[in-house]
Order: C-alpha cells, then structure tokens, then sequence
C-alpha cells in the first residue's frame, strides 16, 4: 500500500503506523517538552535513523516517544534493559507448545521487527554486550535482524523504528560507556532536566490541583 504521513506542528512530515493516530491531551506540551518534540520529529521525519534519547531520569525521554507513537498510529514496543537481560527477551527462544512439541517463538524485537512497530529500549547502556552486538546488524542501513536458533535474517519492516534512552554514564551507578562505532549508528538527542517552573505546571493540569499546591510538591 501507498505510505502514508500526518503533518506534524505544520513542520514535519511523519510516516503514518497501522493503528489510529490519537493526540493525547494528557500530555503537557511545556517550552521545554515542546522543543526536545522538534528535535525528535525532525529525526523521525527522515524514516531513517535509529535514536537514541540521553538524559537524566524522568526528564521525559520515554514519554515523549510514547505520544510521539501515538501521535501517528504506531505501536510501541518497550523493553526494558539491566545487567541481567537475556537476549531471549529479544530474539525469542523454544517453547512447548501445545502438543508438546518445541516450537520457537519470536520474542518482544523480533515481532516488532516483523510487525513494523516501535521499538524502546530502556536504558541500553545497562544491557549486556551480547544483547549490543545482536543489535549491530539492525541499526545499519540494511536493517536486518538476525536469529541464530532458526538461522533466520528477517528484513525490518519498512514502519519499523528502533528508539533507545540511557542516563548519562558515570553519573548514575552501573551504567557503562558505550563505544563511539556503536553510539553512531543513532542520531543522539540530549535530553536536559525539566525546569521546576514547567513541573509546577505539568502536576497542576495532570493532578488538577491549584498552583499553590503544585509549587510545594515541587519545593
């Protein structure tokens, strides 16, 4: 089928997903929020570049794909990384299936990667250098993913996008520091702490509470 965009802020052309765009009113578009938004769409806009989202935590880098995915009907696929994860959690592994016979399901990336959904990897920076370098193929130009228990290389659908978020390394325990051939393979877009004022208003019209109120919880 034809491709399919929205117009984004009268700005950006962005490819439209299988499921109904939404806007999420909930989601409270401050100065600051507004403008790391821009400099996310501007990258999604292209349809080409995996990215990768560096800040401290809670300033807002997993959200903002999350409406972002909603904003033009993509599903959102989230797996979240630590110095434990199995890469089964992304390829999949041999299951029983009902019969009793081992079967192989996919697991969380490889359904994303057939489906053409969004991908967001948590905190990549806490995941195990096995679960990287399975990544390396997938964030080339070619974007193929390859699952060694079947010998399969799946080709990614052409809806598919690959997000990933970290905190900076060094200033939050047990994050490492990625290596720069891996780093660029993304577009990096650094995310800054939300300034106190746009908190105040963000827990005012989320919590629907006065200012006076939100001032405090901020203090």
């Amino acid at each position: 089928r034809e491709d399919r965009f929205v117009l984004f802020e009268n700005t950006y052309l962005l490819q439209l997903g299988m499921v109904t765009p939404k806007i999420d009113d909930a989601y409270i578009l401050t100065k600051t929020i507004q403008r790391q938004l821009f400099d996310v769409a501007r990258v999604v806009s292209t349809g080409r570049f995996p990215i990768l989202l560096q800040g401290p935590t809670s300033s807002g880098k997993t959200s903002m794909v999350g409406y972002l995915a909603r904003y033009t009907g993509h599903r959102l696929v989230r797996i979240n990384n630590h110095e434990h994860t199995d890469i089964q959690e992304y390829l999949g592994s041999y299951v029983s299936d009902e019969s009793g016979r081992l079967t192989f399901k996919d697991g969380a990336l490889v359904q994303a990667v057939r489906n053409g959904d969004w991908v967001v990897l948590d905190e990549l920076n806490l995941a195990p250098t096995d679960v990287l370098e399975a990544l390396n193929r997938l964030l080339d130009d070619n974007r193929e993913l390859y699952i060694p228990e079947t010998q399969e290389t799946i080709k990614a659908h052409r809806n598919f996008m690959i997000f990933a978020t970290q905190n900076p390394p060094g200033a939050y325990g047990g994050r490492k520091v990625l290596s720069r051939a891996f780093r660029n393979r993304f577009v990096e877009i650094h995310f800054s702490d939300i300034p106190n004022d746009e908190l105040e208003i963000i827990l005012q019209k989320r919590g629907r509470i006065a200012s006076t109120q939100s001032k405090a919880l901020v203090k």
